[in-house]
């Protein structure tokens, strides 16, 4: 006999002599594909739904630049000029970004300065996941005055362990079922020479 037959013929003899319940996993098959489903679904629909709340956070996150370029090009413009107010400039915004967002939650800040140097940063979460908006103002511009525009939006994440490493900042609420992520769109430009309406802010 071939020692590849003794071999075959030892572990045959030895998982003969194993007990009747033991012997009936030799044959059974049934139920192995749930069983790797069990093992290998859970990582699989971690990554998938990942992948679908990446999609749509960069999504969000254009459709909100370009709704506020868009905007921000009707301001530098003129065609919304220093009569503007910040529920209109809003409302525009809304307009165009409408499928996505909650209008109210959207927050918005326009500065005006003398220099782009005297601009600052839009405000970011703290460790605990709050954004402090107090810095927020309105002002309409002025033909030929330098004008930064931020929409901010706090944008919900409901894949836990993706938000952890796409954004560690982004921890949930106390009494919240998600986290959030702030989602900010800016526009940076110098307002042309339209004629100033006199119905608005003193240029």
């Amino acid at each position: 006999m071939k020692l590849r037959d003794q071999t075959n013929f030892r572990k045959f003899r030895d998982f003969a002599r194993a007990p009747r319940f033991i012997r009936r996993f030799g044959n059974n098959e049934s139920g192995v594909t749930a069983i790797e489903f069990a093992i290998l679904g859970g990582p699989f629909f971690v990554l998938l739904f990942g992948i679908i709340e990446c999609s749509l956070i960069f999504f969000a996150g254009q459709m909100l630049e370009s709704a506020v370029d868009e905007v921000g090009r009707k301001v530098r413009t003129g065609q919304l000029n220093n009569t503007l107010t910040e529920a209109q400039f809003k409302q525009e915004v809304c307009t165009t970004a409408v499928i996505l967002f909650e209008c109210n939650d959207i927050k918005i800040d326009m500065k005006v300065a003398v220099e782009f140097d005297d601009l600052g940063d839009p405000p970011v979460p703290d460790g605990n996941n709050v954004t402090d908006y107090s810095g927020y103002s309105f002002t309409a511009p002025c033909p030929e005055e330098i004008t930064m525009v931020t929409a901010s939006y706090e944008w919900p994440i409901f894949t836990i362990y993706v938000s952890e490493g796409i954004y560690p900042q982004a921890k949930g609420k106390s009494g919240s079922a998600y986290r959030k992520i702030v989602l900010n769109a800016i526009s940076l430009f110098r307002t042309e020479p339209y004629p100033a309406s006199a119905g608005g802010r003193a240029c």
